[in-house]
This record gives C-alpha cells, structure tokens and sequence, in this order.
C-alpha cells in the first residue's frame, strides 16, 4: 500500500471519520427500536444544516481552487 506522500491529507481522514462515527452514533437511539422512529427523524433533521454547510464550503472550496489555477 503506497504511504501518502502529503501528510496533512490524513486530516482529512481524521476529520471524516469522526463526523462519520457522530453521525452514526446519532442514530443509536432508533436501531433496532421502531418506538424511537421520531427521535431519529429529529437527529436526522438536526444533521441537515451541517452537511448543507459542509457541501457549501466544499463548493466555494472548489471554486477557489479552480480560479487559482487559472490565475497562475
């Protein structure tokens, strides 16, 4: 398996898998359990705004990326 040669990108793995194991843990309360179906519409809901928020500075990251590198 080739090591990544720039190191700052296993932040990006970081930070991607603890947004991965909040989220999940999120939905613990509705596993396996239909009587708490509500509540997990609500953690649902509650994860909305920040996934609009991440795609949103995902995409004005991309467009900064692009501009840079037809400005050099």
């Amino acid at each position: 398996m080739p090591v990544n040669p720039d190191p700052r990108f296993n932040a990006f793995y970081l930070l991607t898998g603890v947004t991965f194991v909040s989220f999940a843990s999120g939905f613990g309360v509705c596993l396996f359990n239909l009587d708490t179906v509500d509540r997990c519409v609500e953690v649902a809901n509650s994860w909305v705004g920040v996934f609009q928020q991440m795609g949103d500075h995902l995409i004005s990251w991309g467009f900064a990326i692009v501009r840079a590198v037809f400005a050099a």
